[in-house]
């Protein structure tokens, strides 16, 4: 009897610690990169060809993006009251299969952005992996799911975070979500006292499509993935 009562002593230990481990380094990334800034701002940059304003205001949120193409001005809207298109200033009637592709490639790009402070997200499922090895640096290994929730698209997306030991930087991060992806940190700039990242986009190799995505690291370690994209903000400003 007293054995079984040590044995679920030590179990309840062990879930507690690897409960409050994952968290304690998400918040230190959070500080290291000083996003609890971007809790009640107003956020503009530009992102490839088009503009967007990030607002956040205690439970309120708008995020907005502009930008032309063929058809004219286009001004996404997603707040707490869902999303909209407007076209020359003309509200379109979308279809609910393209207000959600509409809405969840304007969200992905904003919950990129406000990485590491989205993993702190209400629906966010921390697990930590240990601590393992990258080109002669050493990372926290964290997998993210999430819970029934479209915080940053369909719930059953499973994601990847490597942290430095040192200083807590997320260095790299990787997905499924759209293709398997793994991203490398290309450089940072800071705005309004916040650091924010770039980063080169890797895919697949062509010759294994087998891999799942939380090995990418030892695939990047051994230079085996294929460069896809690099992901680079400009003429940020924080308000």
């Amino acid at each position: 009897m007293k054995r079984l009562i040590f044995l679920v002593f030590l179990a309840f230990i062990y879930s507690s610690c690897n409960e409050s481990k994952p968290q304690e380094i998400v918040d230190k990334s959070i500080a290291f990169y000083k996003m609890d800034k971007l809790k009640n701002a107003t956020l503009e940059f530009r992102f490839r060809t088009s503009t967007f304003k990030i607002m956040h205001d205690g439970g309120q949120y708008k995020y907005e993006r502009f930008f032309t193409d063929s058809t004219g001005n286009i001004h996404d809207v997603l707040s707490n009251d869902g999303f909209k298109r407007t076209l020359n200033g003309k509200e379109l009637n979308l279809d609910q299969l393209d207000s959600d592709k509409f809405r969840q490639s304007l969200n992905a790009v904003v919950y990129f952005l406000y990485l590491p402070l989205k993993l702190n997200d209400p629906s966010v499922v921390k697990k930590y992996l240990g601590e393992i090895q990258i080109r002669d640096k050493r990372y926290h290994k964290i997998e993210i799911s999430f819970e029934d929730s479209k915080e940053a698209g369909d719930h059953s997306d499973v994601y990847y975070y490597w942290f430095d030991t040192e200083d807590y930087s997320m260095d790299h991060f990787a997905y499924s979500s759209g293709g398997n992806r793994f991203r490398e940190v290309l450089r940072s700039q800071e705005a309004g006292g916040v650091i924010f990242q770039d980063y080169i986009n890797y895919q697949m190799p062509l010759d294994d499509s087998t891999t799942t995505v939380d090995k990418y690291d030892s695939l990047y370690e051994a230079g085996r993935l294929r460069v896809l994209s690099q992901i680079e903000l400009r003429d940020i400003i924080l308000k």
